[in-house]
């Protein structure tokens, strides 16, 4: 089957894959699969700071209002801010306009349900069959309207502060925006709840979005915290549905510490509805380790944003994250979000030391690294060749089962194919970082074999 989604909804190279045409053809897709139940659709739609966004916006509106959906623009708005809105002023469905982190030459779609919730893969499969059958009806007689609506952003504003039910006077934050959609809200909300704030890279004149900046180059935000003597400081992607920190002395915040002061604030105010935690299989063992001397259980699933959300619903947890500083706060927002993760760390950060708390989480040592890769080479990765040249890898690792390991400090790796980028992600986990060098370099050589 034909594919255009990936992990985490459309995404690609503006003039290469995502164009106007594209958008265009989108949106009847979309105008189609709404069009199946009966009665007036009202779709939402909203976008980064890109300058392709407009164009694409156009194009995406046609494609809708031509076949009788109704549209309301939000403008500029974080990704979570779309799924909370989707879901509050009950629209039938919400699209973002958005490629996350990556660079200003890419964009994306990304479509949320009227729930609040990513388009799960059967949905997404449903969008793309229509996309490439290219059927998309007959047009009615009326159009869809258009509506621009710049106060929604406002709703969700409120519906922030009043998550966080305190305020930070006495804090000083510094806030890196990526130059993107976080660039207005993320400073106005600390502000209005009382810290001093200091902002970088918040500007919205679309030229650049996450570069140099954001949750994905950390130095300047951590040069800005540590000068300006602030007690925090947050480094947000493009679209916000993530984002990083640092401590007031400039020491980055990992991955898995993120998520677990997350965990710890929701335990400790009691907001977990089960002894679970959703995380995906990239996730350090250590979480697991350390979660089940606290009673708790770890949950594991596919890496991607909808993986999560799926097994949180299948199980009723209300908490799961990624450790690149995705973090679903469940019982709040049906995606990760950025800013409730830097305004519920605040909020830790008032009655605890969080440098104390990350020293309660037991990790192994990780090796992480990436292999440039073709479609072909991703491709690859699925054939009876590469499962016979990884499993013999697997047997040569220390597991339970395995006594007489050639690599004793080695306890796993995962190779898989990046969804949102032409790479290969590897990783290799164990007590022995010396020898998870040499598992590393075994897997790169089997992908070169491939």
């Amino acid at each position: 089957m034909k594919k255009i989604f990936g992990t985490d909804g459309v995404r690609g190279v503006v003039g290469d894959l995502i164009t106007p045409v594209f958008a265009l053809k989108l949106g009847k897709s979309v105008a189609k699969f709404l069009n199946k139940k009966q009665g007036k659709k009202t779709v939402l739609i909203c976008h980064d700071t890109r300058l392709s966004a407009k164009n694409l916006q156009d194009a995406l509106v046609t494609g809708l209002t031509d076949f009788g959906i109704d549209v309301v623009l939000g403008g500029v708005m974080p990704t979570p801010a779309v799924h909370f809105l989707a879901k509050e002023k009950a629209f039938d469905m919400a699209v973002m306009i958005t490629a996350s982190h990556n660079p200003g030459e890419y964009n994306g779609f990304k479509l949320i349900t009227g729930d609040g919730l990513k388009f799960d893969e059967k949905q997404e499969d449903e969008i793309t069959n229509i996309f490439f059958e290219d059927d998309f009806g007959v047009l009615p007689e009326t159009k869809g309207s258009v509506t621009v609506d710049d106060n929604l952003i406002f709703e969700w504003i409120s519906f922030l502060k009043a998550s966080v039910g305190d305020t930070f006077v006495g804090k000083k934050i510094a806030l890196d925006c990526a130059n993107g959609a976080s660039f207005f809200v993320a400073p106005l909300v600390f502000k209005q709840l009382g810290a001093e704030v200091v902002a970088i890279c918040n500007f919205d004149d679309g030229k650049n979005i996450n570069k140099d900046c954001g949750s994905t180059h950390l130095e300047k935000i951590v040069e800005v915290t540590k000068q300006n003597g602030c007690d925090f400081g947050f480094a947000f992607d493009g679209d916000a549905d993530r984002v990083n920190a640092v401590f007031g002395d400039g020491t980055i915040f990992g991955g898995e510490e993120l998520m677990f002061c997350c965990f710890r604030f929701l335990q400790e105010n009691g907001m977990l509805k089960t002894k679970q935690i959703v995380t995906p299989i990239v996730t350090n063992g250590g979480i697991d380790k350390t979660l089940k001397k606290m009673g708790y259980e770890v949950v594991r699933c596919g890496v991607g944003g909808k993986n999560i959300q799926q097994a949180m619903i299948e199980k009723g947890i209300s908490f799961g994250a990624e450790n690149n500083g995705h973090i679903v706060w469940g019982d709040f927002n049906k995606c990760s979000c950025g800013m409730l993760t830097a305004l519920f760390l605040t909020k830790f950060a008032k009655t605890h030391d969080l440098k104390k708390v990350c020293k309660e989480l037991e990790l192994f040592e990780q090796l992480n690294d990436t292999v440039s890769a073709d479609d072909r080479l991703k491709q690859s990765l699925g054939t009876d060749k590469a499962k016979e040249k990884f499993d013999k890898t697997k047997k040569m690792l220390k597991t339970n089962t395995n006594q007489n390991a050639v690599f004793e400090g080695v306890s796993r790796f995962i190779v898989r194919p990046s969804g949102t980028e032409p790479i290969i992600r590897l990783v290799v986990e164990g007590e022995d970082k010396s020898q998870l060098a040499k598992v590393m370099e075994i897997l790169k050589n089997i992908l070169k074999e491939l």
